[in-house]
């Protein structure tokens, strides 16, 4: 019995080795991409904009 369990290559998942699909490789870069652009856009140290600034454009 312990003799089966000494070739460990046989229990290896030989799906990890494969690379990660083009699909979820364009999803990971556009979210980290989307994720600068919001922090930039959206932070007030970043990028200027605040809640009352877009409110006195919207009423103007």
């Amino acid at each position: 019995m312990a003799d089966d369990f000494d070739n460990i290559s046989e229990f290896e998942a030989h799906d990890t080795e494969k690379k990660l699909p083009l699909g979820w490789q364009i999803l990971y870069w556009g979210l980290i991409l989307f994720g600068i652009y919001y922090a930039v856009a959206y932070t007030p140290s970043l990028g200027g904009w605040s809640q009352e600034k877009s409110y006195t454009e919207a009423t103007k």
